[in-house]
């Protein structure tokens, strides 16, 4: 009976180390930060003047309609061109979150799981 106390006391100063080690090593696990949602608003293209023909290709436009329409053509593509910038940035802050989430899970998996596997 001495020896089973003996025995149980050990293991459970054993597990207490053990424990400590856990929490030292589970707050070294950074937790990674969600970023913040961003929801870019995708721009509209100009719309094509009532004066142009697009299935024959021809038009009769004066030249300040075609000028007003070839102006905000311009505008539209800067517009279209930082809303991909946006997006682009998004999608990379969303690929470091996500490596950022499965180092934590391998972090606290390592935490949890026994040095060695339990066969049996």
């Amino acid at each position: 009976m001495k020896l089973f106390l003996a025995l149980a006391t050990g293991m459970l100063l054993a597990g207490s180390a053990m424990a400590q080690d856990a929490g030292s090593v589970a707050s070294a696990c950074p937790v990674p930060a969600i970023p913040v949602v961003e929801r870019p608003t995708k721009p509209e293209r100009p719309a094509l003047p009532s004066c142009v023909n697009e299935a024959r290709g021809t038009h009769n436009c004066n030249n300040r309609v075609l000028n007003a329409y070839e102006t905000a053509n311009r505008e539209y593509q800067a517009s279209f061109t930082a809303y991909v910038a946006q997006v682009n940035s998004y999608i990379q802050k969303l690929q470091t979150y996500t490596r950022e989430a499965v180092a934590y899970a391998e972090c606290e998996r390592d935490v949890v799981l026994p040095s060695t596997l339990i066969n049996g």
